[in-house]
């Protein structure tokens, strides 16, 4: 009865192995080498994917003027006031980067989303390490759209984060009140109206001792999502909120 199992076993995990680590770039279908095997990106789309050294604002991740004496602050978040305490971007809202992230709101198997937040933690991970988190909370969809779409992509970057920095990932504390409209093509002022009140902690949850959260989404555009999910989260006890997300985009 064993030895007929163990080969069924074994090919089980390999199946396991090559859906968690593809043997060939999820995003160009080149040959990984060893080193990008455990991200899923090749050497090449890795490094088309990232940000280079363009300052970029301290608060919401926005680039600032590459100018002498420029402050790391930008004029959006003057204008505006930004419920999370920081945001970290893998890379802009462009090029290859775009095309993944766009990518991964279809695909259920979600690999796209776990090599991403894989990526994050490649190149994000001393930052990530200095925010000194307690739990890392994925920005949640509606059941209807998560139902509809096959795929939760937020909470699907965090458990990768989450299994790289050894954090744990609560999926269900953040919820939302009603599903609201897509926030695509709605003004700025409309974006934080559409999502006023719309996300809660839930009543499951309670927060002791003032933790510090990596709070991950896919997209940041305006911050309207994140803030209002960070407002949550404070108003619940959380000491620190720092917004995690695959791309920052420059459309607002």
């Amino acid at each position: 009865m064993q030895e007929h199992r163990l080969p069924t076993l074994r090919r089980l995990a390999r199946g396991a192995t090559d859906l968690l680590f593809p043997a060939c770039c999820l995003a160009c279908n080149g040959d990984l080498c060893d080193r990008h095997t455990r991200i899923g990106f090749c050497e090449s789309c890795c490094h088309e994917m990232q940000r280079g050294d363009w300052p970029v604002c301290r608060h919401c991740a926005s680039r600032v003027p590459k100018l002498p004496g420029a402050v790391t602050t930008c004029a959006h978040c003057q204008s505006l006031n930004l419920r999370f305490d920081q945001a970290l971007a893998l890379g802009d809202y462009d090029g290859l980067l775009r095309e993944q992230c766009l990518r991964m709101k279809t695909d259920r198997s979600e690999r796209i989303a776990g090599a991403l937040g894989r990526l994050i933690v490649t190149r994000l991970g001393h930052e990530l390490r200095e925010a000194d988190a307690d739990g890392i909370v994925p920005v949640p969809m509606h059941t209807w759209r998560r139902l509809a779409r096959g795929t939760n992509p937020p909470a699907a970057v965090a458990t990768a984060i989450g299994a790289a920095l050894k954090l744990p990932v609560y999926s269900h504390l953040l919820i939302r009140a009603r599903n609201t409209r897509p926030q695509i093509g709605l003004s700025n002022p409309a974006r934080f109206r559409n999502v006023r009140g719309e996300l809660q902690v839930g009543p499951s949850y309670r927060f002791d001792d003032g933790p510090r959260i990596l709070l991950v989404d896919d997209i940041l555009t305006t911050g309207a999502t994140c803030s209002e999910a960070a407002r949550a989260l404070k108003r619940a006890g959380a000491a620190q909120v720092t917004a995690v997300v695959a791309a920052r985009t420059e459309s607002y």
